[in-house]
C-alpha cells in the first residue's frame, strides 16, 4: 500500500508538468521557424523578391505571403478568431514591400504561436475541418501547420541557393 501511495504522490506532479507540453514545444517550433523565415527574408535582395524558378510556381514574395496567409488559416482551425483588420483572402495582394512581408509574417506567426500555445489538452482529439480529404484533429492541425512551414522553408532555401544567397544561419 505504501508503494502504491508513493507512486501516486510521485506521479501527480509529473502528470501536471506534462500538461500542455505538446503545445509549448510546438509553439517553440513555430517561433524558431519565424526567426529563420525573417533571417532569410532579410538576406534576399529586394530585386530578387519576384524571382521564381519557372512559370506556374510561386516567387520568393509569393511563398512568404503564402506562409503568412497559411499561419492565419491554421490558427483559425484551432478555434482562434481572426484578428480584426486581417483579410486573409486578399492578404498576399497587400504585401508589396519587404517591410510589409516582414510585418505580415511577424503578425501571422505570433497569431499561430498564441493559438498553439493556448490550445487546451482536452481539445487535442477534437475533429478539425480542412478543405482537403481526410479526418483531422486539433493535434494533427498543429502538426500539419509545423510541417507546412518547414516545407516552404525548404523551398525558400532552395530558391536562395539557386540565386547564390546563403541562408544566414549556415554561413
Amino acid at each position: 500500500m505504501r508503494k502504491t501511495l508513493f507512486f501516486i504522490c510521485f506521479s501527480l506532479p509529473v502528470f501536471g508538468f506534462c500538461q500542455g507540453q505538446f503545445q509549448q514545444e510546438s509553439a517553440g517550433a513555430v517561433n524558431f521557424a519565424l526567426g529563420r523565415t525573417i533571417q532569410l527574408l532579410d538576406a534576399i535582395p529586394d530585386d530578387k523578391l519576384d524571382w521564381k524558378p519557372a512559370d506556374g510556381v510561386r516567387s520568393f514574395r509569393e511563398v512568404f505571403a503564402h506562409l503568412a496567409q497559411s499561419n492565419y488559416f491554421f490558427g483559425s482551425r484551432l478555434g482562434v478568431a481572426m484578428p480584426s483588420g486581417v483579410d486573409v483572402v486578399n492578404l498576399p495582394a497587400t504585401l508589396n514591400t519587404k517591410d510589409q512581408l516582414k510585418s505580415a509574417l511577424n503578425d501571422s506567426f505570433k497569431y499561430l504561436t498564441d493559438a498553439v500555445r493556448n490550445t487546451k489538452d482536452d481539445t487535442l482529439p477534437n475533429k478539425v475541418e480542412f478543405p482537403f480529404p481526410g479526418e483531422y484533429t486539433t493535434m494533427s492541425a498543429i502538426i500539419i501547420a509545423l510541417t507546412h512551414m518547414r516545407e516552404h522553408m525548404g523551398q525558400l532555401i532552395a530558391y536562395s541557393r539557386v540565386n547564390g544567397i546563403t541562408p544566414p544561419w549556415s554561413e
